[in-house]
């Protein structure tokens, strides 16, 4: 049987602002999100019938039906007019619970995968509606590239032009559940829903020094409490050379960005030599 194999890439929150609390305990964002060279390897090929999901080199990340992958394979499936099953097969580099966005872009780039592998032919406007039922970041990784995301991932503005960002990216040994971290934030501003920046986010960014006028996580503040690591690493990236660090999504991962590659380089190969308790990334945006 035909194996087909694709590439799911992680990200980094460039910008996180909580605007508003839901009543259903959901958190409306704005964020400038950007996606990294840094991969998930996954594998699909058709079978008789039935879904197997298999997912590898992480024991926090579950394999079959409790994955998310499993559910918009599912979907998919119902939209072809084909009677078959697939086999997904998920190798794990992205770190799992680490603000990088892991299980959504594996569920885009399957929702996406199979779209092809089917000859579906969904427009990527529908495959992004269909990836909005499973996660607020789905539509962003189906989408590609750089983008402002708005009122739950349902309103996405691509970042038309984004320089080269050479990162170090660094992940401690910590979990940071995600519900947590917003209902931390909530609680530390009274319950209260922050009002809209006041500087309305551009869509072309010409230099490193215009998108890092707009580096800000409100997360972070709440994360660095519980867990002091997130600063202590943010303090590292900045003595081997790193122009302005921030943490992403609600944590634990924390990015630097260089002045060039191959003072990124020689950063990640220090940081490496020093600090083994953590895993440590040399990336860069993609489009």
């Amino acid at each position: 049987m035909k194996v087909v194999k694709f590439k799911s890439p992680a990200k980094i929150n460039v910008r996180l602002d909580v605007i508003s609390n839901g009543s259903d305990g959901s958190h409306d964002l704005e964020a400038i999100n950007a996606p990294v060279s840094i991969f998930d390897d996954i594998e699909c090929s058709l079978t008789e019938k039935g879904i197997q999901v298999i997912c590898e080199n992480d024991a926090d990340v579950p394999s079959g039906e409790e994955n998310i992958v499993y559910g918009v394979a599912k979907e998919i499936l119902a939209y072809s007019n084909k009677n078959v099953g697939v086999n997904i097969r998920i190798k794990k580099n992205i770190p799992s619970s680490a603000g990088m966005g892991g299980s959504s872009s594996n569920a885009a780039t399957v929702i996406m995968g199979l779209n092809e592998l089917l000859k579906i032919n969904l427009s990527k406007e529908k495959l992004m509606k269909i990836g909005l039922r499973f996660g607020a970041d789905v539509p962003f990784f189906v989408m590609g590239g750089a983008a402002v995301s708005r009122n739950h991932g349902g309103q996405l503005s691509k970042i038309k032009k984004m320089p080269k960002l050479p990162l170090v990216i660094i992940t401690p040994n910590v979990k940071v559940p995600p519900k947590w971290a917003f209902e931390k934030f909530v609680a530390a501003n009274d319950n209260q829903p922050k009002e809209q920046p006041e500087t309305a986010i551009p869509l072309q960014f010409a230099t490193k020094k215009a998108i890092m006028k707009f580096l800000h996580n409100d997360l972070e503040t709440v994360t660095t409490q519980r867990f002091p690591v997130v600063n202590e690493l943010k303090s590292i990236l900045k003595k081997t050379g790193a122009l302005a660090c921030q943490m992403t999504g609600s944590g634990p991962s924390v990015f630097g960005i260089f002045p060039n590659k191959i003072v990124a380089e020689i950063a990640c190969n220090k940081i490496k030599s020093k600090i083994s308790d953590c895993r440590i990334f040399l990336a860069e945006n993609i489009n």
